[in-house]
């Protein structure tokens, strides 16, 4: 796996302060909380869930475009069919796999299956809130 460089982060890290990643993470966190509040959960285990989920999407900063869409598309799957032996299949778009050399392909299933264990960490997280309802 590529290393990146020190200018590399600065270059992500400077491109959230513009899109005022951090203001937006602040005002989820306030906003959970008070559901919390509200709802009777422990605003620890929110809190908790909301710095776990900023650093996935830190994480896999490469994807911030779509991040979310591929969760919903992770989610709705999961909702579907449950956690099926060929989710990484049905997640592939075909039209960008078939086009790529085979080291690339390799390389675009490895980046995937790490995407979809985030969020399906995230997916088990968020119904285990919900249960706690």
């Amino acid at each position: 796996m590529e290393e990146k460089s020190l200018k590399q982060y600065a270059k992500e890290a400077k491109r959230r302060l513009k899109s005022g990643f951090w203001q937006n993470y602040r005002a989820e966190i306030e906003e959970r909380k008070k559901k919390a509040v509200l709802e009777g959960i422990a605003i620890s285990k929110v809190v908790e869930y909301c710095k776990q989920d900023c650093h996935n999407k830190i994480k896999t900063d490469v994807y911030a475009l779509d991040d979310e869409d591929f969760y919903n598309r992770v989610k709705e799957l999961l909702d579907t069919y449950g956690e099926v032996d060929d989710i990484i299949g049905r997640l592939v778009d075909e039209s960008v796999f078939n086009d790529m050399p085979y080291d690339k392909r390799q390389k675009y299933m490895f980046d995937l299956s790490n995407r979809y264990l985030i969020a399906l960490e995230r997916y088990r997280k968020e119904n285990a809130l919900i249960s706690i309802l």
